[in-house]
């Protein structure tokens, strides 16, 4: 399995082909290209402070394995490309967001939140038999709202804290 260097423009054109043939496992990888004068790459955790380096950029279809190295200067025009490819090739296989059942989900939380500040009206009910057990229905009711206001005001504490 030999690894090709190829210009980025070679790149695009052969990730385009990969994509359009028969589906199987394509592994791409990006990573900064940084080697000393020796051809050895440098492993050491050193900044370079202002220094631009190159990007290598790796493809493995299958058997096939190809690469190229872009320069930090042309980099921003191949990323549009790039990214406009990606888009474009992994759009038709995404699943479509079910917009519906989201909003119904986020009124459905809406109304929770809103019955949540509301009050149970608790009567005066008897001491025995049914009023009784109502009453103490809508007692723990009470209760469980309680303390659900707490919880939900100590987890938004919780994240003011961390901001």
């Amino acid at each position: 399995m030999p690894q090709e260097l190829v210009t980025a423009d070679e790149f695009l054109t052969r990730l385009t082909t990969a994509f359009a043939g028969p589906s199987s496992a394509i592994w791409l990888s990006h990573k900064r290209h940084t080697f000393d004068a020796g051809g050895d790459a440098s492993m050491t955790a050193v900044d370079d402070g202002e220094a631009e380096h190159d990007v290598l950029i790796r493809c493995t279809h299958g058997e096939t394995k190809f690469s190229a190295r872009v320069p930090a200067s042309s980099l921003h025009t191949f990323h549009a490309a790039y990214g406009a490819l990606l888009k474009a090739s992994m759009a038709p296989h995404m699943r479509k967001r079910d917009k519906k059942k989201e909003r119904a989900r986020a009124d459905a939380a809406e109304q929770r939140k809103r019955e949540l500040f509301v009050d149970v009206k608790i009567g005066a009910e008897g001491k025995r038999g049914k009023g009784r057990r109502q009453r103490m229905r809508k007692v723990a009711a009470q209760k469980k709202k309680e303390a659900e206001r707490e919880r939900i005001e100590l987890r938004d504490a919780a994240r003011k804290a961390q901001e």
